[in-house]
Parts: C-alpha cells; sequence; structure tokens
C-alpha cells in the first residue's frame, strides 16, 4: 500500500504541475465570474440562471479535466521512456497503474474542491451561501468524474492520447444521452441499429445518474437513498473499468 501511495503523490505532484490542468482551472474560475454577467441580460429567475451556467461549467470543465490527464496517463511514460523502468522494479502493474489513478483521483478532488470555493465566493457574494444541494451535486459530480477518469485510464493502457480522447468523448457523451438513445433505439425497427442502442446502453455507463444540477438549481434535496445508490452504482462501475485496465496493463509489451 504504501509503494502505490507513493506512486500517488507523484502524479500528484506532476498533474499539478501540468500546463493544461492550470489552463482549465484558469478558464474554470473565468467561467464562474461570466456567469455572474448573466444578471444583467437573462429574463426571468436571474438567480437560478446564473446557478445553472455557473454548476454547468464546473461540469464540464471538471470532465475535461478528468479526460486531458487520464488518457496521458501511461503515454506519457512511454514518451519520457521511464515506463521501462518503472516496468523493470519489483512492482506489480497493478499496483503502478491504480497508484496513478489515485494520484489523478486526488487532484480531481482538490480541483472539484477549488472550483466549490470559486462558486460559494463568486455566486455566494451575490446571492448568499448556497444550500446544501449545491454541496451534494458536488459531490456526485466526483463520483462522476472518477468514473469518467477510470475509463480514460483504460484506454490510455492500449491507446494513443488522441484515439483514448476520443473514446472517453465518446463514453462520456452516450453516457450523459443513454436515456435518450434507449428511447431512441425503442423507436427503430428490430435490426443491427436497435441490437446496437440496446449494447449501448448496457455496457456504457448512464452518467445522467449523478446529474443533480437541477436540483441543486432549484434548492431540491434528493432522497439519502437515491443518492446511496447513485455512489454505489458509480464506484462500483469504476471499479470494474480500473480492474479491466489494470488487466490489459498486465498484458500489454512495451519492447
Amino acid at each position: 500500500m504504501s509503494r502505490i501511495w507513493v506512486i500517488a503523490t507523484n502524479t500528484f505532484r506532476e498533474a499539478v504541475r501540468d500546463r493544461v490542468l492550470n489552463s482549465i482551472l484558469f478558464f474554470a474560475a473565468i467561467v464562474l465570474g461570466v456567469s455572474l454577467a448573466l444578471r444583467e441580460i437573462s429574463i426571468g429567475d436571474t438567480e437560478k440562471v446564473v446557478r445553472g451556467v455557473a454548476l454547468g461549467g464546473v461540469s464540464l470543465l471538471g470532465a475535461l479535466i478528468a479526460v486531458f490527464l487520464g488518457v496521458g496517463l501511461v503515454y506519457k511514460e512511454i514518451e519520457r521512456k521511464t515506463i521501462y523502468t518503472l516496468a523493470s522494479k519489483p512492482i506489480p502493474r497493478w499496483q503502478l497503474l491504480l497508484g496513478k489513478y489515485l494520484g489523478l483521483w486526488i487532484t480531481l478532488g482538490a480541483e472539484v474542491a477549488l472550483l466549490t470555493l470559486f462558486y460559494v465566493v463568486i455566486v455566494g457574494s451575490q446571492q448568499g451561501l448556497p444550500g446544501l444541494p449545491i454541496f451534494v451535486s458536488m459531490a456526485m459530480l466526483m463520483v462522476e468524474l472518477s468514473l469518467v477518469t477510470a475509463w480514460a485510464t483504460l484506454f490510455s493502457t492500449f491507446a494513443a492520447p488522441t484515439t483514448a480522447t476520443a473514446y472517453t468523448l465518446c463514453v462520456y457523451l452516450i453516457g450523459h444521452f443513454a436515456d435518450d438513445l434507449k428511447l431512441f433505439g425503442e423507436a427503430a425497427e428490430p435490426g443491427a441499429f436497435r441490437t446496437m442502442t440496446e449494447v449501448l446502453y448496457r455496457v456504457v455507463p448512464n452518467l445522467e445518474t449523478f446529474n443533480l444540477r437541477t436540483e441543486a438549481v432549484h434548492g431540491v434535496a434528493v432522497p439519502a437513498s437515491e443518492l446511496a445508490w447513485s455512489a454505489a452504482y458509480g464506484l462500483g462501475y469504476t471499479a470494474v473499468v480500473l480492474a479491466i485496465a489494470m488487466m490489459v496493463f498486465e498484458r500489454r509489451d512495451f519492447k
């Protein structure tokens, strides 16, 4: 366990120094600030519009960080040729991959916490301190990002960054439109297309399960039982994807 933790902390330090992470966090702060400008041009309940745009920006930028850091997890080690040194050491490959994933998970946790702080300071200065649903929404966002990062990690074990990014973005988009995809497939004629939509619906995670932005914007509390089921679903799915990633990484030939 100590070796996994050492790898995780080193991965966290590298991720914090990553220019992509810093750039996206800077852009996130801008998005949160711009959301306040909507007060002047929005029609209707401006406070809800501001909260909706701000939370949507946090969710999207968090996903971008998860994707771009996750897909480079293995490739960076190959590019710098450090993977050959690491692979030759007396440490199982699964521990190496798990440690790196844990480091990215810590990075995501810090990122979500920082974005939440931005939200509280920027939006809260205009609307007062946010209620509990906002923080619950951020917690479920963290579960979603954990799962997205697991998929990015899996793709990074066998594909180049560009291909892995495309695969992960497909999972992210399909996951958020899973219910629509299911309805679209059920309306289609029996055949290859309908079968494909059914397979995608069952294999790709339903990421809308973790989307509580609407409830957060309107201040609606979500039952604890529903939150527990969603968290268990997300964490269980993450564990399965990570297990597959570790098996693929164990069998990969770096020669």
